[in-house]
This record gives structure tokens, C-alpha cells and sequence, in this order.
């Protein structure tokens, strides 16, 4: 005997005659005028007694003061015969007396957007990848199913040498082009991506759509305003190399700055180890491109650029030595002997913006005025211990970052000069230098004072007076647990040779640039014209991002530490890593992309759970296969009551954006501009070129449209050619790229230097899948670029990224569009058993010996005691 049974909140409720209780239930599977397939149940009023038992589950609804009675959600199954037919939820919408009516359904589950909200793109958290050498690009680009990609792709020209001002064709890709990484920002995959924003916000993602081979491998491109900042991963950096004044006859490029000191009658001299025709075994290593060398006649320029705002472990070692050869030049500059028992040298790491920084350069290593407020002559100076740190305060050189200083005593003077330290007993002197981390000594000035500070620690015992060694007076810096071999010290071991190392931590901001000189006293030829003591510096400078929290440094407005800090505490940066989450578009909302990615595959995604959503093909539904068959042609009281239109629209309009002045696009018109006349003009038709849309005509007598676009592009190519001659026939092209830039950079009539500088890298998102290597060397290091396509081939497996009604194309594979106006429903009125009712999703219905997809049931009554209406359509694919 057939039963029904509806469970609330999984308690079975109570019915008045089961003879009279029925419910009926209306399903959508199929709607022929939309582009896809679904499953929506819902039923119509049911009626259930208020009896003890159903108050109870309805939570005593029925009395006045129960508040929201009408939005509350009951979880709801309805079990035919043994058979779970529905599951759900029951809604109310009447109470009486004696009484509550409401409905079944399944209700709007969350939605991408209740997860997102207005969250940008960059917004959704980390996803983090290794990234430590620019030797990982390859990495990359040569690993199964990887995370991002660096295509080679151009957002701008390429970026080329010019030979007398002039420039090879755009398109020959030839030995005056010089990349660098910036050109090439990474390609993510779609599917993965999607996964990590989702486990971001504690969701899994799955469904059919992640499992899909042609998704899976499918990556999209680089999207964000020229401006923004591309951020490959924060590691160390790290330069090294042997810098010398004076090598093989050449001296270096060098700054003077004629200031004077009391009793000290010359100037300074400095030379920049960042600009130098005598930089030798130069080598650096980092993660990214902040630090870049090139080379401009016999000069080797190297800009070194802080990538990331915060505090960094910084590691500067040198080792001076003096050289005997030198150079008598009356007229122009001398080169005299290196030693270190007369003059000064000191080796340093400068912020630097300019060379007006270098031109102001002098010997910081001093205690008196401009360097800490003491004069030349106080009896209760104070001074650090012998080689150890001398803090430079902001006023005496507001550039420094830390150095290295060796000599300066000058016996020819019977002064005390402003280099003396009283607490070296040697006569020999030497220490490291470092900015000081408090407030200059002349914050409170109303003239000339300095109120930037500079954030910076390194060790140190403190300043002491020679009358007292055992109370430091100022400067202790508590910075602990620096490894042995990297504390700061100097050593000096004769007149001709000095070492020396500092261990800081330093804020330095981000796109800041730093620099390495070597400063000296300035000394004469013959008391008239200029000379240089000629020596010789290898150094090497190492900085490690260790936190962005500048409250970790523990120092106070005097200089001195307020709390022992520790070398060794744990670095918060992500260090050696890439964030691509960083690198996704910064203008665009999460869920919109995300509706857009279905829009354009066709798929759906759903909450199925708590802390799941399913990502769908939506087509995997539509069944093609007679393997389950509900036999009509076997039922008694099976009779067919109409034929009905399917109210096709006349059209099916499904495309990309296409921006007209894209170069890709432009290459694709076909048609020109036509004048009073008829005649064709030099002007292409705008609307004539190919954007991988399609458009679809059913022959239907309706007047509606189904138009569809997502926000994505179509992905256009270019080729590129090794020289101008094949360039110029079109012939032997060497690749093929996608170029995502304006035809107004392609122009003749536009200068290359010009249009060089423009970047195009915020146009809208494009498809493509990883189909090759191409090899380019990014500053002498051989790199492996990945080159993508429009398809995609593994065997049975393919795609092709367009909407054309061709094979494989995203339209016949993800998409359903019925073209046959001629097809109609079929309309019957049967009854179906729970269990056929229950597996309508996977049947096909066979009437009249016909096969049928099943498009709707309505009225559906599990107890069979009323027929239900059943809308079919004759089998599609």
C-alpha cells in the first residue's frame, strides 16, 4: 500500500486522513530557451493539522507572540513508499487555529557573494609559492599542472637598444631586445586559484568543473593598472664584488666636496661602487629584479631597490687595501699611495637618490659637531669603545645606513681632530659606523634641525667617558644572539690592510634605492692640484626582509635600546615566497569573476554544504545514453494531451568582450569603410574583424534574444620575426604570441622610444593553455619561457578557447543550444512511482517508441491517486 511520510527537522509529522493527504510537486529539469540544464522542485500548498505533536516541531508557532514564524527555514524530507523523494525545506505561509499551510522547496542556496561580499581580486589572502631565484621562472614554466605560469606574452613592446637612435622593426624579436622580468608577470590557473580564494575563506571547492582536464590546465592572464606593483617574491638580496679607485691605469668616476674641518685643509673624495669603470667579479643574487647591472660605455651601473617596506636584517662586510702604485697628474687628478697611517677611508652603504648625495659626501666617523652634540674641545667627551660602532646622527649625514672606517690619525697635526677617539690606546684607529635609531641631537632646533628619524639597531656596549669606562653615558643597543661569525667588528692588521663587518636592522621603504661608496680624505699633488690614495675594497651586502612591523624595534628617542631585542626571532615576512594572490586584479570582485568564469564556460556553482561549493559543468546532466529508460509505451493510463512550442528565441548571441582597439583585433578586419560614392576607403570597418564569438540562428517565429558576454577577451596573436626582411614578406615567423596592447603602439606614423614606455597590462582577462618553451635570457640568465595557445589536445581530450560551432569549441562542449525549431514538447499526463520520480535527473522517457529528455513534471502526487503532467522533448544530443 503506497504511504507518505514528511519529516520536519527529521520528526514525522502528523496528518488528519491519510486517505486525503497528498501532496503535489512541480520540477524543472530542462528549459529549452536558456543554455543550460537544471533541477528546481518545489511543491504546492500543504496543509497539516496543529496537533501536540506538529506545535512541538513547529516550535509553537501558532501563538501570537513567537516572533519571524513566517521566515523560518524547517530541513524537510518527503518519503513515498519507502522512497525519499524530496529533500529540502518547508516554508510556512498560513497559521490558523487549527492549522498551518506552506510550502516544500529547495531554497536559494549561499551564494558566492554572501562568502565575498565587495572583496577585490588581491584581497582573498595568500596563496603562496616558492619563489627564491629568478631561476624558478623555469621552474615554473616546466612543471606538470603548475600553479602560474610566465608566458611569454607582450603587454608592451619589446623593449630593445637602439643603434644611432634607431630601433628594429616591432615585430623582429632580435639580439637588441633586453627583457627583464618585470615584462613577464605570471599566468595563474584558473581552477586552482579558484580553490585557494575558497580554502581562504574556509570553503572547500569541489564538482565536476574541478576534475574536468580542459579546466584544470586552463590559466588566465595578467590583469592590473600599469602603476601597480608586481611583487615576485621578497628574499634576500644579496651583491657582492672588488671595487678599486685605480685599476689598470683607469681611475674611476668620482665626487668631490671641498668642505673643510678645523685644522684639516683638504676635502673628500668618493667614489660609487654602483657607477664605476673599475668594479670587478660583480655577482648578485635575489628573487625578483631589484637589483639590476647594465652597462653604459665602459661604466657599470647597478640600481639596488628595496622591494618591500619594513625592517631588514642588513649584513655589510668589506676588506680595504692600500696599493703603492701611483700617478702624478698636474692637471687633472693623482693617484698617491693607499696607506692607512695618515689618511681616512671609510666604506658605506648610502640611501641615495641622486648624485647630490654623493657630492655632499665627507668622513662621518667623528664625535663633535654635526655628529654628536659635543665640541672638538670638551673636556667630558664621550666616545664608544676602542673599534667599536660610532653612531652617525641624522644631522651629520641624514643618507647613511651603516660603514666601515679605517685610519685617520694624523700624526702631521698636533690638534686633536674630530676622528680621535681618547679610548683607543693603540694610535691605531678603526670601527663601523651606523645610523643612529633615535632622534637627532638637533630634533628640537628651530633652525637646521632634523626631525626625520631612522629606524636602525645595531649592538653596542654604549658611549663612554675616558674618565669612566664602567657606566655607559648613552648609545647601548641590547641586540642579541647575533652569530658569532656575523657580529659587528673592525680589524686593522697593518698600515696597508683592514677588515670589518656590521649586523643591523634597518626600516627602509619600499622602491627606496641604496648604494656602496668609498670615501676619503682628499690629499694634493705638490699642495696644488688633486690626488687620490689609491686602494682597493671587496665588499659584499646581504639584506633578509624580517618584518613589516616596525614596532618590533625596541628604541628609544636617545639612541639607546628600551628593550633587549634578538637577532634570531622569527622572520614575519614570507621569505623566498611568491604571493599570487597579490598579483590577481586589483579592481575586480571576487564573485564577479567568478560569475563571469561560469558565464563563459557555462558552468554553475553551488553551496552544498556547510563549508562547500560545488563548481559544475552543467551539460554533465543532459542524458545522452539510453541505459535508464522510464517505458511509457509499458504504463496503462498514459495519455498525451498537446504538443506545445518550445519558445525558442531567434537567436543565440554568445561572445567575449571585445575592446576595438586592441591590436589583435584590429588585425582581424576584413572589411573597409566605404564612401558616398561606394567606394572602399584606407578606413577598416570596425565591426568586420573576428572576436571568437558566435551567433546562432534557431528559425524560431520569436521575437526574443538570448545574448551572452562575458567580461573576458578573446585572445589574439602576433608573430615575430628574427629579422626585417622576413618580417617585411611575412615569412619564417620564429613564434607566435599573444600581444595584449592598443594597435596605436603598432602604428607607423608612433615613434618606438615613445610608445616603448606604454604598458597595456589592464585589459580585460584572456584563456589560454601552456603548448611550448621559449627560451630568453633575463640579464645573462637563460630563463625558459612558456608559450600558450587558443587549444587544447590530449588525446580524446580537447578544446578550443572560442564560440564557434565547430568541434571542440567551448559552445559545443560546454553548452547547450537547441537550433531545431521544429521540435516542440510533448505533453502527457502519466503516473510515475516515487522511484521513477526520484531518478528523473538520469532517465530518459520512451513514448511511442521514441526516446525523450525529460524537461518538466508538474503536479506530480506520490500517491499516484492523481496524474501528473509530464513536458518532453524529443532526445537533443
Amino acid at each position: 500500500m503506497a504511504s507518505l511520510e514528511l519529516y520536519i527537522n527529521n520528526q514525522l509529522c502528523e496528518i488528519e486522513n491519510p486517505k486525503d493527504f497528498s501532496i503535489y510537486l512541480k520540477r524543472q529539469l530542462l528549459n529549452p530557451a536558456e543554455l543550460s540544464t537544471k533541477d528546481a522542485q518545489r511543491s504546492y500548498d500543504v496543509s497539516l493539522p496543529a496537533t501536540a505533536t506538529n506545535n512541538a516541531i513547529f516550535g509553537y508557532t501558532n501563538t501570537e507572540e513567537v516572533k519571524g514564524k513566517f521566515s523560518q527555514l524547517y530541513d524537510a524530507q518527503l518519503v513515498a513508499s519507502g522512497t525519499k523523494i524530496f529533500d529540502g525545506k518547508f516554508k510556512i505561509s498560513e497559521i490558523g487555529k487549527d492549522y498551518y499551510k506552506g510550502n516544500l522547496g529547495i531554497p536559494v542556496a549561499k551564494t558566492v557573494k554572501d562568502i565575498f561580499g565587495e572583496m577585490k581580486m588581491n584581497q582573498a589572502g595568500k596563496w603562496l609559492v616558492d619563489f627564491t631565484k629568478i631561476e624558478d621562472v623555469t621552474t615554473y614554466n616546466t612543471k606538470e599542472n603548475s600553479e602560474c605560469i610566465f608566458p611569454f606574452v607582450l603587454y608592451n613592446l619589446m623593449p630593445k637598444r637602439d643603434t644611432n637612435k634607431t630601433y628594429t622593426p616591432k615585430n623582429v624579436y632580435d639580439a637588441s631586445v633586453v627583457f627583464g622580468l618585470e615584462n613577464f608577470p605570471p599566468s595563474v590557473n584558473c581552477l586552482q586559484m579558484l580553490e585557494q580564494i575558497f580554502k581562504n575563506s574556509g570553503y572547500s571547492l569541489t564538482g565536476s568543473a574541478m576534475t574536468d582536464e580542459r579546466l584544470k590546465n586552463l590559466y588566465v592572464s595578467y590583469k592590473n593598472p600599469e602603476n601597480y606593483e608586481k611583487l615576485w617574491g621578497i628574499g634576500s638580496l644579496k651583491i657582492s664584488g672588488t671595487w678599486g679607485n685605480y685599476m689598470n691605469g683607469v681611475i674611476d668616476n668620482y665626487h668631490i666636496n671641498n668642505a673643510e674641518i678645523p685644522g684639516i685643509p683638504r676635502g673628500y673624495i668618493t667614489g660609487n661602487f654602483f657607477n664605476s669603470k673599475n668594479i670587478r667579479n660583480l655577482k648578485k643574487s635575489e628573487s625578483g629584479t631589484n637589483i639590476s647591472i647594465s652597462k653604459e660605455g665602459d661604466t657599470t651601473n647597478t640600481v639596488f631597490k628595496i622591494p618591500q617596506t619594513g625592517l631588514y636584517k642588513l649584513f655589510f662586510k668589506a676588506v680595504y687595501r692600500g696599493k703603492t702604485e701611483g700617478l702624478e697628474d698636474p692637471a687633472g687628478m693623482s693617484i698617491f699611495q693607499g696607506s692607512l697611517a695618515n689618511p681616512i677611508y671609510e666604506a658605506k652603504v648610502l640611501r641615495y637618490t641622486d648624485s647630490d648625495v654623493l657630492d655632499s659626501q665627507m668622513i662621518d666617523n667623528i664625535y663633535c659637531y654635526n655628529n654628536i652634540d659635543q665640541n672638538l674641545g670638551d673636556a667630558n667627551k664621550i666616545y664608544p669603545k676602542a673599534h667599536a660602532v660610532n653612531f652617525v646622527d641624522p644631522k651629520q649625514n641624514p643618507h647613511l645606513i651603516c660603514g666601515l672606517s679605517w685610519g685617520g690619525e694624523d700624526t702631521s697635526i698636533e690638534i686633536i681632530t674630530p676622528y680621535d677617539n681618547l679610548l683607543v690606546g693603540n694610535g691605531k684607529f678603526h670601527n663601523p659606523i651606523a645610523i643612529s635609531g633615535g632622534l637627532s641631537w638637533s630634533y628640537g632646533n628651530k633652525e637646521g634641525g632634523v626631525k626625520d628619524r631612522f629606524y636602525s639597531a645595531v649592538k653596542s656596549e654604549g658611549y663612554f667617558s675616558p674618565n669612566n669606562l664602567d657606566t655607559p653615558r648613552k648609545f647601548v643597543v641590547e641586540l642579541e644572539d647575533i652569530p658569532a661569525e656575523m657580529r659587528t667588528h673592525t680589524t686593522r692588521t697593518d698600515d696597508w690592510n683592514g677588515t670589518g663587518q656590521v649586523s643591523q636592522i634597518i626600516w627602509l621603504e619600499k622602491g627606496e634605492c641604496i648604494t656602496i661608496v668609498s670615501t676619503s680624505r682628499l690629499a694634493a699633488l705638490k699642495g696644488k692640484t688633486d690626488a687620490w690614495y689609491n686602494h682597493e675594497i671587496d665588499f659584499e651586502l646581504t639584506l633578509e626582509p624580517f618584518t613589516p612591523y616596525r614596532s618590533w624595534l625596541k628604541m628609544g628617542d636617545d639612541g639607546s635600546s628600551t628593550d633587549a631585542m634578538h637577532w634570531t626571532d622569527k622572520t614575519v615576512f614570507d621569505v623566498g615566497k611568491m604571493n599570487l594572490i597579490k598579483l590577481l586584479p586589483s579592481a575586480i570582485k571576487v564573485n564577479d569573476w567568478i560569475d563571469n568564469f561560469c558565464k563563459a564556460f557555462n558552468l554553475n556553482i553551488v553551496n552544498t554544504g556547510e563549508t562547500n561549493f560545488e563548481l559544475n559543468v552543467k551539460n554533465r546532466n543532459i542524458i545522452t545514453r539510453a541505459t535508464n529508460i522510464i517505458d511509457l509505451d509499458k504504463c496503462a493510463n498514459v495519455n498525451q494531451r498537446s504538443n506545445e512550442s518550445l519558445k525558442l528565441p531567434y537567436l543565440y548571441d554568445i561572445g567575449f568582450t571585445i575592446d576595438t582597439n586592441e591590436e589583435g583585433y584590429y588585425n582581424t578586419l576584413k572589411e573597409y569603410v566605404k564612401d558616398e560614392d561606394g567606394n572602399e576607403t584606407d578606413e577598416k570597418a570596425i565591426n568586420s574583424g573576428m572576436g571568437g564569438g558566435g551567433k546562432y540562428y534557431t528559425g524560431s517565429s520569436e521575437t526574443t534574444a538570448i545574448t551572452q558576454t562575458s567580461n573576458f577577451s578573446y585572445c589574439w596573436y602576433k608573430d615575430l620575426f628574427a629579422n626585417e626582411e622576413n618580417a617585411k614578406q611575412g615569412i619564417n615567423p620564429i613564434v607566435s604570441i599573444p600581444v595584449i596592447m592598443e594597435h596605436e603602439a603598432w602604428e607607423k606614423d608612433y615613434d618606438y622610444a615613445d610608445m616603448m614606455d606604454k604598458y597595456y597590462s589592464d585589459k580585460a582577462q584572456r584563456f589560454w593553455y601552456k603548448s611550448g618553451l621559449f627560451d630568453i635570457s633575463i640579464e645573462g640568465t637563460p630563463l625558459k619561457f612558456a608559450l600558450v595557445s587558443n587549444s587544447y589536445t590530449n588525446g580524446d581530450k580537447k578544446l578550443v578557447l572560442d564560440y564557434g560551432n565547430e568541434t571542440d569549441s567551448i559552445l559545443n562542449e560546454y553548452f547547450l543550444l537547441l537550433l531545431n525549431s521544429a521540435n516542440s514538447y510533448t505533453v502527457v499526463d502519466c503516473l510515475l512511482t516515487p522511484e521513477e520520480y526520484n531518478n528523473l535527473k538520469t532517465f530518459l522517457v520512451k513514448f511511442n517508441g521514441d526516446l525523450y529528455n525529460i524537461a518538466e513534471i508538474d503536479g506530480y502526487d506520490p500517491l499516484c491517486k492523481k496524474k501528473g503532467i509530464l513536458k518532453l522533448i524529443r532526445k537533443i544530443i
